[in-house]
């Protein structure tokens, strides 16, 4: 009969005895062992780290589930190795209460070493099961955390991860906007990382990436999607042609692009060349185009204005009724006359060929037509009679020299230009007039043969109204 029993786990917790739990851990009875590392646990001391450790190849399934419950109360950058390496444990219970340990404990833990230690293990077992623990410290408060997760992740190989890569990239880009703060750090792992994950295999991410709803992370998914030559990815991008920011329907545009894709003349052509604002290359579509160029109009500049007009012209389309797009139309294809019909929303199209039409012939034809309405402006000719015929000459028959001397007596007649005062012409390129110089070598535009536009509101640049050329711009 054996003089001494086993020791009592319960009365060397109740005193702390630290010494005497570490000790029975070594006893020869597994459910001494499992009781005398329960007893550690709440203890937290660091002398009990390295004996704990040292039972994690412990025969018995019950010791170790003790010795890691142990571990983990007491956290810390010293037990990260082991807590981790418990991961590949045999048995199925201890497996899960190391998960439990790393993933929701060290991956937490107030000391932020002990956090990037455990991300840096993590990385370099390439633990699959530990994806979705990392994603979520991508978003640690520590700026070191968040880059070792970002690599740890690039290092398991998961492209599932690359979701959650880009939401963070654009919430970090968001913040640089917003504040002018944000993670240089971060964003240069995530981009590398991108770059190794993106291929293939990282297609139905990216997909995923496309629903989400910040049309930042929606972008950045189409943009590596565009990459990647994969059988699916034309059709993924196809299906964004017609998502409500205008911004993503480019980006899907643009990676088509790249991809060499081919678009059909339909409804799908159409998108993707008004996605691309190539506007006279969406009239290819036919009719299925009107629409979207149409809602496109008031959205864009004038000079992308008058691409749309030419493009709903060129599919044959002709407003109806009082269409609000009438008066542009017909401005547009300088049909003045059904233009001006329309009342004031006519004559405001007219004007506006006036004051920014592509053309300066265009423009003295529409000043021509506002004269004949009874609707004469100031702007932009000061005597579009005087240009009306100087364009007549210069776009007639005869030799260069011909047309010069017609030119010359032209303005003399009018009294813009007065030779035997000593003024000679400096001609555009094109053989009309622009300006005269003085005697004395004064340059001066030959205002009322120019058209004109108020630069400034202490300034005008005139134009040859034959070439479209700016001549010079002087102040007022």
């Amino acid at each position: 009969m054996p003089l001494f029993g086993p020791p009592d786990i319960q009365q060397l917790a109740s005193k702390r005895d630290v010494q005497g739990l570490i000790k029975a851990l070594g006893y020869k009875d597994a459910a001494v062992r499992t009781a005398a590392a329960d007893a550690l646990a709440p203890l937290k001391d660091p002398m009990a780290v390295e004996p704990l450790v040292a039972l994690l190849g412990d025969e018995d399934a019950n010791v170790r589930r003790a010795v890691i419950r142990a571990l983990a109360a007491r956290g810390g950058l010293r037990v990260v190795e082991p807590l981790v390496t418990a991961l590949d444990d045999r048995d199925g219970e201890a497996r899960g209460a190391a998960s439990q340990a790393v993933y929701k404990r060290l991956l937490t833990d107030p000391d932020q070493d002990t956090r990037r230690g455990t991300v840096n293990a993590l990385g370099r077992i390439r633990a699959k099961d530990a994806v979705e623990p990392l994603t979520r410290t991508m978003m640690d408060a520590e700026e070191s955390v968040r880059v070792a997760a970002v690599k740890a992740l690039q290092a398991i190989g998961e492209p599932s991860a690359v979701t959650s890569m880009i939401v963070v990239l654009a919430h970090e880009q968001a913040r640089s906007k917003a504040t002018g703060r944000s993670s240089l750090a971060v964003e240069r792992a995530i981009g590398q990382a991108l770059d190794v994950l993106c291929d293939a295999r990282a297609v139905p991410a990216l997909q995923a990436a496309m629903s989400h709803d910040d049309a930042d992370v929606r972008e950045m998914a189409i943009k590596r999607l565009s990459r990647i030559a994969a059988p699916d990815v034309a059709d993924a991008l196809v299906a964004r042609l017609n998502d409500d920011d205008a911004g993503i329907r480019r980006a899907s545009a643009r990676g088509l692009q790249e991809l060499g894709w081919m678009p059909p003349k339909n409804l799908t052509g159409a998108q993707y060349w008004v996605s691309l604002r190539e506007w006279r290359r969406a009239a290819d579509a036919g009719k299925e185009a009107v629409p979207l160029l149409l809602s496109s109009y008031q959205q864009v500049d004038t000079l992308e204005q008058a691409d749309i007009l030419a493009a709903l012209g060129q599919i044959g389309w002709e407003p109806k009724g009082d269409d609000p797009m009438a008066a542009q139309l017909w401005a547009a294809r300088g049909e003045w006359d059904k233009c001006i019909a329309l009342g004031e929303a006519g004559i405001e199209a007219v004007d506006a060929i006036l004051r920014t039409g592509p053309s300066w012939r265009q423009r003295l034809s529409a000043t021509e037509a506002m004269a004949k309405a009874g609707q004469e402006r100031d702007y932009p000719f000061a005597r579009p009679d005087l240009v009306r015929e100087g364009l007549d000459i210069v776009d007639g028959k005869g030799k260069d020299e011909e047309k010069e001397a017609a030119l010359e007596a032209l303005m003399a007649s009018e009294k813009v230009y007065d030779p035997k005062a000593g003024e000679t012409i400096d001609w555009c390129r094109c053989l009309y007039p622009s300006m005269k110089v003085k005697p004395d070598g004064l340059r001066e535009p030959i205002k009322e043969m120019l058209g004109f536009e108020q630069a400034t509101p202490k300034s005008i640049t005139y134009f040859c109204p034959s070439c479209d050329q700016r001549r010079t711009t002087v102040a007022t």
